[in-house]
């Protein structure tokens, strides 16, 4: 069984508005800032992949992935694991 680590990511994504664009109300168009914590399954130059649950037995498993793309994220931080 691998280390667990946990990490916290704060990132950026896209956003949706199915309106009109109103130039009074620009705050309704601008990206959506993220903090996601999580178990780290992978990290590399393109993507981090984590999970929301992890348990151990029989095997390392994970569930709840979330797959953030590298040129979203503004910060990793690693959290206390065991």
């Amino acid at each position: 069984m691998k280390k667990n680590k946990i990490v916290s990511i704060e990132w950026e994504d896209a956003s949706y508005n199915q309106g009109y664009w109103d130039v009074k109300d620009p705050e309704n168009f601008n990206v959506i800032h993220n903090n996601t914590v999580g178990h780290l399954i992978k990290i590399n130059k393109e993507v981090v992949i984590t999970s929301t649950d992890r348990w151990r037995a029989p095997d390392d498993c994970h569930r709840h992935i979330s797959t953030i793309p590298r040129k979203m994220i503004k910060k990793i931080t690693y959290l206390k694991g065991e």
